[in-house]
This record gives C-alpha cells, structure tokens and sequence, in this order.
C-alpha cells in the first residue's frame, strides 16, 4: 500500500473502531457523525479487503484480521500521539478533552465535586468521565481504554500510582436501631443482618470483607448491593447494619438517617490511590490532572 495515497486519519478512525466495536461510540471519540464513520468503516474495508467487524447477534466482534491489528496499530497511534506531546505546550484553559477513569461509587462521590469546581475554573474544556472499577480495569488501563484507576493500593497492581487520602472502616446503622445503644458489641455485629458487597473488583468483595472473612468472622449477610453509596441508605426501619468507609458515612449521616459505631474488631486502614499507564508518566496533561486528583484529595 502506498502512503502517499493513503489517508493516515483513517488509522485514527480504524484505531477507534477496533477499541470501541461500536460505529457510534468510535465516532463520538473522534468526533464523527454516525453516518461519517460508517462511511469510514465501509472505506476501511476496501482498503483492507476485510470485513473487519462483522456483526455477531446484537454486537460487533473483530474478524481474524482486525484482531491481529489491534497491538501494531495501538503501538502505531502511542507513537505519534507521544511525539505530538512533546512538540505541544501544555495549557490547561485551553485544553479540550476528555479522561476516563476507573473508579468505584465511593472514590467519585468523595472527589468529584471538588475536582469539578477546579476544572471549572482553571481547564473549563477538559471533562473526567467516571466509569465502574472492576477487575479488568488494570488491563484497560494498560490499553489506554481509560486514563486512570482510583482503588486502594491495599489492591495489587504493577502500574506506577500516588496515594490521595486516607480511610478508616466504621460500623453504620440505622439511627433508630431498636437493638443498639451506645456500643456495636462483638456479639451484636455478628447476630444482627448485615448488608455486604458484592463488587466488580478485588474477588467481588470490599477490603473490608475481605478482611473479616480472613479473621474468620461469620456475619449474617441478609442483602447484598454493588454500591457502598447506597447502602447507607438501605439501613431506615431495618435491623441491617454495614460496615463502609468513615468518610462516606460522615457525608451521608443526616441524609441517611444513620449512626456510626466503631467496629469491634481490628480493621486495617484503607488507602486511596491514583494509579496511570507509564507510558504516560511524562504527558503534560496526565501529569497536570494527577496533580489535581492528589491537590482535590488532600484537602478531604
């Protein structure tokens, strides 16, 4: 294939294509109609001789080939957005775009309203979009599929990362519990129903479940959600208690009509971290928004 008559934006399309398996979602990040990246993709297939995504049910899978693209052309994109990065000066009100991070529920409620009021003022153009932590989002971080993971370090992981702030694990219930007084006894937090987690990440559960288990507590587990923001808010007119991160539990007291007891065994402290692909280690824009999320934190 000759260059000269090859339009290299088509690599970007292509590259977007194969990430997102989806016509729509590939135009929205880069900027295409609909319409304009199917025609894209009809291109792309001429001049591969492929299909390249064939549709499988009610989704699109990548054919032989276009599996076999995915890390050249990866690379190929890393490569000149790396060198354009280094030829570009950094200035955040002028820039516009938009970062991806891995988060769960608890780690966006505590920081996005503060990280928002700063982008609102010093970088209006750049928007963070929060999307689910589970246990792929180190490999997709890896991929460049986001820009960020926020988890615990007490989470294993190879990726370079600064912590933001520090938690501690408390005991929450309802403010009208008709069996607890001043003080969650052992024999009280094993005997009442709890509501546990059953999250996406970390084996599908807290630390903090993960913790008690190793102790080898036995609860009484009556319900179970993926959010540790709405499980406050599951304890009114129950016997159920939780137990969630103490920050959480402070901001949502009143809303949730709850009380906070300290646990009656040992909990480890759980730490926040901000973790990226070191391939980015130097972009300007990564590094100005790690700075941000670490700046945001500190003031919690």
């Amino acid at each position: 294939m000759n260059l000269v008559q090859f339009d290299l934006n088509l690599l970007v399309a292509l590259h977007a294509l194969l990430r997102e398996r989806n016509v729509t979602r590939a135009g929205q990040r880069i900027g295409l109609s609909q319409p304009a990246m199917s025609g894209t993709l009809a291109r792309l297939r001429e001049l591969f001789h492929d299909e390249l995504l064939v549709r499988v049910g009610r989704n699109l899978e990548l054919t032989p080939l276009a599996q076999e693209l995915c890390e050249p052309l990866r690379q190929c994109i890393e490569r000149i957005e790396d060198m354009m990065d280094q030829r570009r000066p950094f200035t955040p009100a002028r820039e516009n775009r938009s970062f991806t991070v891995a988060a769960s529920d608890y780690a966006a409620f505590m920081l996005l309203p503060s990280l928002l009021d700063r982008l609102s003022r010093e970088a209006p153009g750049v928007t963070v979009k929060f999307t689910q932590l589970d246990a792929r989002s180190p490999e997709l971080l890896a991929n460049d599929r986001v820009d960020f993971v926020v988890m615990p370090s007490e989470i294993q992981t190879n990726n370079p990362g600064e912590l933001l702030f520090i938690d501690h694990w408390v005991c929450v219930a309802w403010s009208k519990h008709p069996e607890l007084a001043d003080q969650l006894t052992p024999d009280k937090f094993c005997a009442l129903p709890h509501i546990g987690y059953e999250l996406p990440e970390h084996d599908g559960h807290s630390v903090a479940d993960l913790h008690l288990s190793h102790l080898q507590i036995r609860r009484r587990v009556a319900a179970t959600t993926e959010s540790f923001l709405m499980a406050p808010f599951l304890l009114r007119g129950t016997q159920l208690i939780t137990v969630t991160h103490h920050r959480l539990a402070e901001r949502v007291k009143d809303a949730a009509d709850i009380r906070i007891f300290d646990p009656p065994y040992p909990m480890p402290d759980i730490h926040e971290s901000i973790y990226w692909n070191p391939r980015h280690a130097s972009t300007p824009s990564h590094r100005w928004l790690r700075s941000i999320f670490v700046e945001v934190a500190r003031q919690l």
